[in-house]
C-alpha cells in the first residue's frame, strides 16, 4: 500500500492495527492511495480475477474511512474490450463504465462482476431482475426465468412487498464451486459447471436460489441488533443468527414446496434428513441456539474434532425450531396467523434505516401475533436445550415421525436371531474417519468410552487391514455387544484397544403423513404448505 499527495509526492503510511493504517499527510488535503489485492480467492466468493472475468466483493476490496462512511462514492472500471459489467450498484448516468453508490455500506454490499458472461433480464411485478451467468454452461433461459419468478413471487407473498428497485442474481458455474452469499439487492451463487443442465443438480440449486433470495428481507433489510449498524473494524455479535440463517433455512424448501418446484414428498424427505441430523448431534444437549449464534466467531466458524459433541448449527437447528415455532403459532391462532405474519410485521417495524431488533422484540412479535405467551417455548428451545418432541407439532398438520427400518437383507446381517423387520440395532462404533485417521469421536459412543481419540490412525480391525471405504462393511459382521480389537497409531506409537460395540437403531427417521387425517389436520396442512392434502388433490384431478 502506498500514499501520495496532490503533487504525486509519496507520503509515509504505517499500519496501526490489524486492518487500519495511518497516513502522515504533512498538510495535504488531497490524498491518493494505491494498493494491490490478492485476487485468486473464488471459493469464498470474495475476489477472483483471471482472463475471463474479475469478481470483486466490496468488503474485501475497498478501504474503509469512518468519517466518509455516509459519503457518495464512485467506482470507475477499466476493463478489456468486450467485457461487460454486472452489479446491484447503479450505473453513472453519463458513464457506462462507472458505478455509483450513495454511501460505503451500499458499496461494499454490492459485488461487481466484470468480464465475459451471459445476462438474462426479466421483470416481476414491474421490477427489473437480472441473472448473470459466468462459466457459460448450457441452460434453458425460459426455464430459469420461469422458476426464478416462482421463487420471487412466493417470497414476496410472505414479506408483503419488494424492498429494491432492481435485483441481480450472480451465478458462477465451475467445478469445485458451491454456496452463496447474500447482498443488499443481489446475491452471488456458486455451483458446479453442469448444474443448470442436470435436472437433479438443478433442483438442488433452486434451494440455493430460494435461500439466498430470502435473505433479501431476512438479514439485508430486517437485521438483528449487533448487526445494525455493522462495525467493519471488529466482530459483530448477536444471539439471533438462528433467525437470520435458521429461519431462512426453514423457508428455503418450504417456499419450493409452496411454489410447486419441489413435490410434497420431496419436501417431507428433506424434512426427514433435517430431523435425523438433529438426533445424530450430541451437541444439542449442551449448546442452545442463542449460544450457537453468539459464539459463531469462536465455535461455529472454527470447528474442531469435538465440535459435533458440544455445538449445534444455528442453520439446521434454527430451521427446526423455526418450523415448530411456525406450527405452534398456527395452533394458537387456528391457522389465522403464522411465522409468515410475524416476519412481515417485523420487516415493517424495523426498517433498515432504524435500529435492529432484539431477542425480546422477536419474542414480543410472536406473542402479539399469536395472542399467547411463548416464554416457556423460548426458554426451552431457544435459550435452553430441551429435547424436541416432534410429534407434538407434526401431528397438527397430519404428519408423524417414524423409523424407516431395514430388512435383514438390507443390513447385510446373517445372524439367524435377527427379526425380518428389524426392531433390532446395528453395531455402533461412534467415530468418523478421514482416510484412516479418526476425525471425530461421538461422546456417547463406544470408541470414545474406550479411549479412541481424533488423530488416531487405524490400521486394522481384529487383525484385518482397514481400508477407509470398508469400515461399514466391517461393522456389518458384528452384533451390538461384540468385542472389536482396534490396532492403531497414536503419535507414531503402535497401540491396541478392545472396544465393546454399542447399539444404533437400524434405520433412519422418516416424516410421513398419517393414514386417516382429520379435517382439521388437512386444513392445517393446506394452510402451511399451501397445497391440498394429496388424496384430495387426486380427487380434484378426477
Amino acid at each position: 500500500m502506498r500514499a501520495f499527495n496532490a503533487t504525486n509526492t509519496a507520503l509515509l503510511i504505517e499500519k496501526s492495527g490489524k486492518s487500519s493504517w495511518e497516513i502522515k499527510t504533512e498538510g495535504s488535503r488531497d490524498i491518493r492511495v494505491e494498493y494491490k489485492i490478492y485476487a485468486n480467492s473464488i471459493t469464498d466468493r470474495t475476489r477472483h480475477v483471471d482472463d475471463t472475468h474479475a469478481f470483486l466483493s466490496g468488503s474485501s476490496i475497498f478501504l474503509y474511512e469512518k468519517k466518509r462512511r455516509h459519503s457518495p462514492l464512485e467506482v470507475k472500471i477499466e476493463a478489456p474490450q468486450g467485457w461487460r459489467i454486472s452489479s446491484g450498484l447503479a450505473f453513472h448516468p453519463s458513464n457506462k463504465n462507472t458505478l455509483i453508490a450513495p454511501d460505503y455500506d451500499v458499496l461494499v454490499d454490492s459485488p461487481i462482476e466484470i468480464g465475459v458472461h451471459d445476462l438474462i433480464r426479466f421483470e416481476v411485478q414491474g421490477t427489473p431482475h437480472e441473472i448473470m451467468i459466468w462459466g457459460a454452461p448450457r441452460y434453458d433461459e425460459s426455464k430459469l426465468i420461469q422458476d426464478f419468478k416462482k421463487i420471487i413471487e412466493k417470497q414476496i407473498e410472505i414479506w408483503g412487498r419488494i424492498p429494491y428497485e432492481r435485483y441481480v442474481f450472480m451465478i458462477h458455474a465451475a467445478d469445485g464451486l458451491r454456496g452463496g452469499t447474500e447482498h443488499l439487492n443481489s446475491t452471488i451463487m456458486q455451483t458446479s459447471y453442469g448444474t443448470l443442465d442436470d435436472p437433479k443438480l438443478y433442483d438442488r440449486f433452486l434451494g440455493l436460489v430460494s435461500h439466498e433470495f430470502f435473505h433479501t428481507w431476512n438479514v439485508k433489510q430486517l437485521r438483528p441488533d449487533g448487526l445494525l449498524p455493522y462495525d467493519y473494524q471488529k466482530e459483530n455479535y448477536t444471539k439471533l443468527l438462528w433467525v437470520c440463517e435458521g429461519t431462512t433455512s426453514y423457508y428455503t424448501d418450504l417456499v419450493l414446496a409452496r411454489s410447486g418446484l419441489k413435490t410434497e414428498t420431496q419436501y417431507l424427505e428433506s424434512l426427514s434428513k433435517l430431523l435425523n441430523r438433529y438426533f445424530e448431534n450430541e451437541g444439542r444437549k449442551l449448546q442452545s441456539l442463542e449460544e450457537s449464534s453468539f459464539d459463531s466467531w469462536i465455535k461455529f466458524s472454527r470447528p474442531n474434532p469435538h465440535s459435533p459433541n458440544t455445538t449445534v448449527s444455528f442453520y439446521s437447528q434454527g430451521a427446526i425450531v423455526s418450523m415448530i415455532l411456525d406450527l405452534e403459532i398456527r395452533k394458537q391462532t387456528s391457522n389465522q396467523a403464522s411465522l409468515d405474519v410475524v416476519l412481515r410485521n417485523l420487516f415493517e417495524q424495523f426498517p433498515l434505516s432504524g435500529e435492529g431488533f432484539s431477542p425480546t422484540d422477536f419474542q414480543s412479535a410472536v406473542e402479539k401475533i399469536s395472542g399467547s405467551s411463548f416464554s416457556q417455548f423460548f426458554q426451552d428451545y431457544v435459550s435452553g436445550v430441551k429435547q424436541i418432541d416432534f410429534d407434538l407439532w407434526l401431528n397438527l398438520v397430519g404428519l408423524q415421525l417414524e423409523r424407516k427400518t431395514e430388512t435383514k437383507e438390507d443390513s447385510g446381517k446373517t445372524n439367524e436371531n435377527l427379526p425380518e423387520e428389524t426392531e433390532s440395532f446395528k453395531a455402533f462404533l461412534g467415530l468418523s474417519l478421514n482416510g484412516n485417521t479418526v476425525s471425530s469421536v461421538k461422546s456417547d459412543g463406544p470408541a470414545f468410552l474406550a479411549g479412541l481419540a481424533s488423530g488416531d490412525e487405524i490400521l486394522a480391525i481384529d487383525q484385518r487391514r482397514l481400508r477407509p471405504s470398508n469400515l461399514e462393511d466391517h461393522l456389518k459382521k458384528y452384533t451390538p455387544g461384540d468385542l472389536m480389537q482396534i490396532t492403531f497409531f497414536r503419535r507414531s506409537k503402535l497401540k491396541e484397544l478392545k472396544i465393546r460395540l454399542g447399539r444404533k437403531p437400524n434405520g433412519s427417521l422418516k416424516v410421513t403423513r398419517v393414514s386417516n387425517p382429520t379435517d382439521a389436520q388437512k386444513k392445517a396442512y393446506k394452510s402451511w404448505i399451501q397445497q391440498p392434502w394429496p388424496k384430495e388433490k387426486q380427487t380434484q384431478k378426477l
